[in-house]
């Protein structure tokens, strides 16, 4: 059952060192990737959030986009299958506070962006 999926994924969520991320061109708008995020950063500060994310796009063409979606998220945005269900987990996000739900995703891609700028000149100086 959903409603079971629903009660556990925070335990899930939380016993892990690291969120696997892979982000298609659909990923904000399905609710339960959002869902997964909220998970995560509704129960930890920020900055441990964003360590834990990785984020890899699906293809190289994606990446950019991906990044683009994520920094405008918006719960409004993001549906499931089910109406009933999509209502539920829309008014668990509103309980705790969807703006700064919102605002933790779109921090998400700026600090994805940083990794990958940082990686970038951590190559580029080996090469040289």
């Amino acid at each position: 059952r959903i409603s079971g999926g629903l009660r556990v994924l925070p335990v899930c969520v939380m016993a892990c060192a690291k969120m696997l991320v892979l982000c298609g061109p659909t990923y904000t708008q399905r609710l339960w990737c959002a869902w997964e995020l909220f998970t995560l950063f509704s129960f930890m500060p920020q900055e441990l959030a964003l360590e834990r994310v990785r984020l890899v796009p699906l293809d190289s063409d994606a990446a950019s986009s991906a990044l683009c979606d994520l920094s405008a998220f918006s719960v409004d945005n993001s549906r499931c299958y089910n109406p009933n269900v999509e209502d539920h987990i829309k008014r668990c996000i509103d309980a705790i506070s969807r703006p700064r739900f919102e605002q933790r995703v779109r921090a998400l891609s700026s600090a994805v962006q940083r990794r990958s700028q940082r990686t970038m000149a951590q190559e580029a100086q080996i090469e040289d």
